[in-house]
C-alpha cells in the first residue's frame, strides 16, 4: 500500500490535548487516525509504508525518524493507543485469568522471545482477557513518545467489534487479513465461537484456512454471511476465488457510531477498521 496522509480542514493542531490517538504498527508500516470526541469525528488519517527488507535496529531506526519528524505525532493527546500487529496472541478465559501466571498461560501455545513484553487487555463482551506480547524495544519508543500510552493487539478490536456491532441470530464468519496471517471469528446470538488466527504464504493458504473453518464447523457456505476486512479488495485473488465458494461475502464497514473526513473516501473503508474501532476498547 502507498502512503497516504489525508487531514480534515476543521483539525486545529492547538486543541490535540483533547484529540484521541489511535495508531496501528505492523513490521511493514504505520498508520494513525485522530478523532474529536466532542463532535464524534475522525479528523486525520494516515499511513507510512515501512521497506519489508530492513534489519530489526534499522527497523527500529525508521520509526524514531517518523515520529521525530511527522508533526501530528508529536502533538500530546488527550488518549493514546497503539495496536501492535502480531499473530502472537491468546485468549484466556477470565475464570483462570491471573496476571501473576500470564507468562506461564501464554508460552502454551506461543514462544516467547527474550525481548518480549507480556501485555493484556480485558474484552468488552466476552468473559475472556487478550494475552499478547509486544516487543520491548518498540514499546519503549512509543512510550517516551506518548505519556499514557495504552497497548493492544489487533485481536481486542476486531473481536469487539463483531460482537458489539453486528447483532443477529444467523451465524456469521469474520476475517480481517494481515501481511503474513488472518484473524478469524465466528459469532452467533452475539456470542463468540471461535478464535484463532492463521499463518499464510499464498492466497491459497487463505481459501485453505476458511473453507476448513467453514467444514469444522459445519457452515453452508451458501447462507453462511463471510464479513472481510484488512488487506483485500474486490481486485484480489482472494476475493475472487472465496466467491466462487461462498454465497454471501461482503466488506466490513467503519461504525456508524462515529462520522468521518470527507478526505478518507480515497481509501477502502474496510481496510482499517481495527484502526477505527480502537476507541472502542476500554
Amino acid at each position: 500500500m502507498q502512503d497516504f496522509a489525508f487531514i480534515d480542514e476543521t483539525l486545529d493542531i492547538n486543541l490535540t490535548q483533547s484529540y484521541y490517538l489511535s495508531i496501528q504498527l505492523s513490521l511493514n508500516g504505520l498508520s494513525f487516525c485522530i478523532h474529536d470526541p466532542v463532535r464524534k469525528k475522525y479528523i486525520a488519517y494516515s499511513y507510512k509504508n515501512f521497506d519489508s527488507e530492513l534489519s530489526f535496529d534499522d527497523y527500529l531506526n525508521t520509526i524514531e525518524d517518523y515520529l521525530s519528524k511527522n508533526d501530528l505525532l508529536n502533538q500530546e493527546y488527550k488518549i493514546s493507543k497503539l495496536i501492535w500487529i502480531s499473530n502472537k496472541n491468546t485468549l484466556i478465559p477470565e475464570i483462570y485469568f491471573k496476571p501473576n501466571d500470564l507468562k506461564k498461560y501464554f508460552e502454551f501455545n506461543q514462544k516467547l522471545n527474550e525481548l518480549d513484553e507480556i501485555h493484556y487487555n480485558k474484552l468488552r463482551f466476552v468473559d475472556a482477557y487478550s494475552v499478547y506480547v509486544v516487543p520491548n524495544q518498540i514499546a519503549n519508543i512509543f512510550i517516551k513518545q506518548f505519556q499514557g500510552l495504552k497497548f493492544y493487539n489487533q485481536q481486542t478490536p476486531f473481536i469487539n467489534r463483531f460482537l458489539f456491532k453486528h447483532h443477529s441470530d444467523t451465524i456469521k464468519v469474520f476475517v480481517n487479513i494481515n501481511d503474513e496471517f488472518i484473524d478469524l471469528c465466528i459469532r452467533e446470538n452475539g456470542k463468540l465461537l471461535l478464535y484463532n488466527n492463521f499463518t499464510f504464504k499464498t492466497d491459497s493458504d487463505i481459501i485453505y484456512y476458511i473453507m476448513y473453518v467453514f467444514n469444522q464447523f459445519d457452515l453452508n457456505p451458501e447462507n453462511t454471511e463471510l464479513i472481510l476486512s484488512g488487506l483485500v479488495d474486490k481486485k484480489s485473488s482472494v476475493y475472487s476465488n472465496l466467491r466462487g465458494f461462498i454465497g454471501q461475502l461482503r466488506f466490513d464497514k467503519l461504525s456508524e457510531d462515529f462520522s468521518y473526513s470527507y478526505t478518507f473516501n480515497k481509501i477502502p473503508a474496510h481496510s482499517f477498521t481495527n484502526l477505527f474501532n480502537l476507541q472502542l476498547c476500554e
